[in-house]
């Protein structure tokens, strides 16, 4: 303790200064050194992450060429049947526009006429047919029947018959 004694105020001070400022450099290194390990852990994670996107983009970019490849597929096999579909309905609708223009020209309403004319004719030929019919006295036609018979029996006997 003699020597600080002995050692002039202004070095005393100069050595204080000069201890403190040691102490807040190697202060100063160590929150470096924290720091660069805290920079260090940061960037492995940021390099795991960077692996961990390259790989997502890259199945990504894997499942979207997938999707496309399947895509792409069902339209080839897709658009063939469709066409096909579309060629029959188109040739149904002409077939039909063909069969609405024939029913236009025909004469549906003398067709009709005709048809009206001719059941009504056919109702008054059965109705006389009928009146004809009940006319007839069906005894009398019995008695001939009977008649008939009795004269034709000996004939067919006579033959052999």
């Amino acid at each position: 303790m003699e020597e600080n004694t002995n050692i002039n105020p202004a070095a005393q001070e100069s050595t204080a200064e000069l201890k403190k400022e040691r102490a807040e450099e190697a202060t100063h290194r160590q929150n470096v050194e924290e720091y660069n390990k805290q920079a260090a852990l940061i960037e492995k994670k940021q390099l795991k992450y960077q692996k961990l996107s390259f790989l997502m983009s890259m199945l990504s970019a894997v499942f979207t060429g997938g999707m496309l490849i399947v895509v792409v597929g069902f339209v080839m096999y897709a658009v063939p049947k469709i066409n096909t579909i579309y060629d029959s309905t188109m040739v149904s609708l002409k077939n039909l526009e063909q069969l609405t223009t024939e029913l236009n020209e025909a004469d549906l309403g003398g067709t009709v006429e005709n048809l009206n004319n001719l059941t009504i004719q056919a109702t008054s030929d059965l109705s006389s047919s009928m009146e004809r019919l009940n006319s007839v006295d069906l005894e009398t036609l019995n008695e001939a029947i009977v008649n008939l018979n009795a004269t034709v029996e000996p004939l067919a006997r006579f033959f052999g018959k």
